[in-house]
């Protein structure tokens, strides 16, 4: 007698995951004033201050037991720490979304998203292949059609990054720091 298949195999739970920056207290509190002042002019939804973050490389959905081997791929990039001078305030009109970024970024910020996204590929991992644009999302379902210059820019030094889960909930995503690692 042939065993019985299972036709519906049982897929492993999985996750969705991006490296990223989180800025400390003082970069987050600056941030989330901009949004507040932003939210008058441009409508919408202010990201929550603790959800403030610069995404580095999009994994999206990732199988729970690939996560150790992701941990240990990651683990091995050694990158220097960078300092981005947040100056410039954008309308993204095709997401609707408000952000800040640099006028200029450092080239270590694009050593270190390179470095990931060899090491990545290299692990058989599934990335975002788009092009790099570093943001920070201030704002969602904007409506922002006037220009919004900034006084001062906003200066943040990075000296790590970060494995995120990228949680779905009620009220939109929360992200949550899986591990961390030191730049040099």
């Amino acid at each position: 007698m042939k065993p019985i298949q299972n036709r519906n195999p049982v897929k492993p739970k999985s996750i969705r995951l991006f490296l990223g920056i989180f800025p400390d207290k003082i970069v987050q509190d600056q941030l989330a004033h901009h949004a507040e002042k932003l939210a008058i002019i441009c409508g919408g939804r202010k990201v929550s201050q603790e959800q403030l973050h610069l995404t580095l490389v999009f994994l999206g959905e990732v199988a729970v037991p690939r996560i150790e081997i992701l941990q240990q791929t990651i683990s091995k990039v050694s990158a220097k720490k960078f300092t981005l001078e947040l100056d410039k305030i954008r309308y993204w009109k095709k997401n609707k979304i408000v952000y800040i970024q640099a006028m200029t970024f450092p080239a270590e910020l694009f050593y270190l998203v390179d470095l990931l996204k060899d090491m990545l590929k290299d692990a058989e991992f599934l990335i975002d292949k788009r092009d790099y644009k570093p943001h920070i999302t201030l704002i969602r379902q904007a409506n922002c059609s006037s220009h919004v210059a900034l006084n001062a820019p906003t200066i943040w030094h990075v000296d790590k990054w970060f494995l995120i889960h990228s949680r779905q909930t009620n009220n939109g995503s929360k992200y949550i720091s899986l591990q961390h690692w030191n730049l040099t």
